[in-house]
């Protein structure tokens, strides 16, 4: 089979969305995923760098955000990709970088920040913190789940940020979610051990606002209390929370224990469902971690692969990253972001794929993309 034989069957697989086909056993699946691998072995490892990068470059040139259009939720998910290099179109300012755009006072819908209620003690100086809106797909939907993007791309803690007539930092709004652990009601700590893990490295534990010591492994434990499969985007979010604690945790040398055992069960369990559960094309299932499944809807498709691909390339060794499966699943994607280039789609599903490249990219290769 040639790569242009390979792209065209899988246009037609995606063409033929939820036409009736036969049904295949497990058995049947392995199979004839192990023949396409073998096939694909020698094509794929040299293009699949190419193929990344003109999905990451389209995304981020063709497909334009808007302050008076998009809202916070949809603009914040596209920095987890591009970060800073994420230009949007503003009112007042024109085309302009959008966390340059929101640091300096620009407004989102669904982005709102407040002044803490007291002195921290870690700084000597009034926090920071974002309005939360649970369940929200116009602001912070989740419990420090902008600060975690700010993480994610690598935003550093000396940005300075203008509220009203006060300058404040992201520093002031790190620590000031590490205070508030204990005042966390929804007992959500997948975004805010992403944070925390990201940019306090080498705190393990901390003073919280109601004096009592907490650690990365207290909210790990939190976690785990909850299942994987019901949890919001099945589970991605609080997989990548427990996973980037386990790898500080490792590089730390911090002693193990029964809660960080059974987080690293859960991440190979994890990893392996992220295998066997997907498509006889290579593909991700639709149905993350649970079970293997296939749809027609393009986000939800986005949504599911990119989220798990995120998941795999963060959790996996990187020599396991060069695996067939793995580079398989991540030309899949690059073609599904491909056919869809001129298709609207939502801003969740759309960047966490992208994303989920992104960090492929980056640990397989050796280096991020431009």
């Amino acid at each position: 089979m040639t790569l242009r034989q390979f792209q065209c069957s899988s246009l037609l697989l995606f063409l033929l969305g939820c036409s009736p086909v036969t049904l295949m056993s497990r058995s049947e699946r392995q199979q004839t995923l192990q023949k396409l691998e073998k096939e694909l072995a020698s094509q794929v490892s040299t293009n699949l760098q190419s193929q990344i990068d003109t999905s990451l470059a389209q995304g981020l040139q063709q497909r334009r955000l808007d302050s008076q259009v998009n809202a916070a939720w949809q603009i914040m998910h596209a920095v987890i990709c591009y970060g800073k290099d994420l230009q949007i179109d503003t009112p007042d300012r024109g085309t302009i970088g959008a966390l340059d755009y929101v640091f300096s006072g620009g407004q989102l819908m669904g982005f709102e920040l407040m002044a803490g209620n007291e002195i921290l003690p870690s700084t000597g100086r009034v926090g920071l913190k974002a309005r939360l809106e649970p369940g929200s797909y116009i602001g912070q939907g989740h419990v420090d789940q902008w600060l975690a993007i700010f993480a994610m791309a690598d935003i550093p803690l000396e940005t300075e940020i203008q509220l009203g007539d006060q300058k404040y930092t992201l520093l002031d709004w790190a620590r000031q979610a590490q205070f508030d652990t204990s005042r966390n009601l929804l007992d959500e700590f997948s975004w805010t051990l992403i944070a925390l893990a990201h940019y306090f490295p080498n705190e393990p534990t901390w003073e919280a606002a109601d004096g009592h010591t907490l650690s990365w492994e207290d909210l790990v434990a939190v976690e785990l209390s909850y299942e994987i499969d019901l949890s919001p985007c099945g589970g991605a979010h609080r997989l990548a929370g427990i996973t980037r604690a386990i790898q500080a945790k490792n590089r730390l040398n911090l002693e193990d224990s029964p809660t960080w055992q059974q987080a690293q069960d859960v991440v190979d369990e994890c990893l392996l469902g992220a295998k066997e559960n997907r498509g006889a094309d290579g593909s991700l299932s639709s149905r993350y971690f649970e079970r293997p499944g296939r749809t027609a809807d393009l986000s939800a498709v986005l949504a599911s692969t990119g989220h798990v691909l995120e998941f795999v390339s963060l959790a996996s060794a990187a020599k396991d990253l060069a695996d067939p499966w793995v580079e398989l699943a991540v030309v899949r994607l690059c073609e599904t972001l491909l056919q869809t280039r001129h298709v609207e789609l939502d801003c969740g599903g759309l960047y966490h794929a992208l994303n989920g490249l992104k960090i492929y990219r980056a640990r397989r290769f050796s280096s991020p993309a431009e």
